[in-house]
């Protein structure tokens, strides 16, 4: 018992250090709150989405961007800073780092998807169950910030790095996912694409909430959802165990 309240107070501390530090960074700001906001406005100028389309997508935008923001730019500042080998002189585990990281990026991509939530409920446009959307975003939004530490394993004290290499990964699979464009009005070279983007089966049940039309089933989709979130956790986990030796070699 003793040992599992230590490390959910050191999973807190590396979570509550990381909100205070990342959330006003530069990368962080234009990557996870500018960029969505300004790429849903586009697309709704450009097709005119009416309220019930365009809330479902600037939430799914949203929460893909900015669960995703913070995580790749933790471990190469903090190697640049060289506060990681500080951490880890302590009693702390990568797993452990990794999952306050996880944790604080969780939070972060949660909170700022309700506001698009409470946006669209000014409009009259709500979910059918505000309780699985909750649920849904929670779980979405630790799948992301998961795949976010995946790009930050590259063995790198450049913040930049890792977010060219978050960019150039994240922007097709918006594009891909059915955010703007649902999937069954896509070109059908592209469909086979987009099934294997964890954002489609996201984008899929926030749709099926709001506008009660799905591509896919609800349970599919969660438990696809669900699957990627697993696979994501455990090998951003086993890829920083073996580039944690590289990066901390770095000066």
């Amino acid at each position: 018992m003793k040992s599992w309240g230590h490390l959910a107070r050191t999973v807190l501390v590396i979570c509550w250090k990381n909100i205070k530090i990342y959330y006003a960074k530069g990368p962080i700001v234009v990557t996870g709150i500018l960029f969505p906001v300004f790429l849903w406005l586009a697309f709704q100028t450009g097709k005119g989405l009416k309220a019930e389309e365009a809330i479902p997508s600037l939430i799914a935008v949203t929460l893909f961007s900015t669960s995703s923001s913070i995580t790749p730019v933790i471990a190469p500042w903090e190697t640049r800073q060289k506060t990681l080998e500080m951490l880890l002189a302590r009693p702390v585990t990568i797993a452990r780092v990794l999952a306050g990281d996880m944790l604080a990026s969780t939070i972060f991509g949660f909170a700022f998807a309700l506001p698009p939530v409470i946006y669209g409920l000014a409009y009259g446009v709500a979910p059918a169950s505000p309780l699985l959307l909750m649920g849904l975003l929670i779980l979405a939004s630790l799948e992301f910030s998961a795949l976010g530490v995946l790009f930050s394993a590259v063995p790198t004290d450049t913040p930049a790095d890792a977010v060219m290499i978050s960019s150039v990964v994240k922007l097709p699979l918006i594009f891909i996912s059915g955010v703007f464009t649902p999937v069954n009005q896509m070109p059908s070279w592209i469909k086979p694409i987009s099934t294997a983007s964890p954002l489609t089966y996201v984008a899929d049940a926030i749709r099926l909430l709001y506008k009660g039309e799905d591509l896919f089933t609800a349970v599919l989709d969660l438990l696809v959802t669900m699957v990627y979130t697993a696979i994501f956790v455990l090998a951003a986990v086993k890829l920083h165990r073996k580039t944690i030796t590289a990066r901390l070699q770095l000066r």
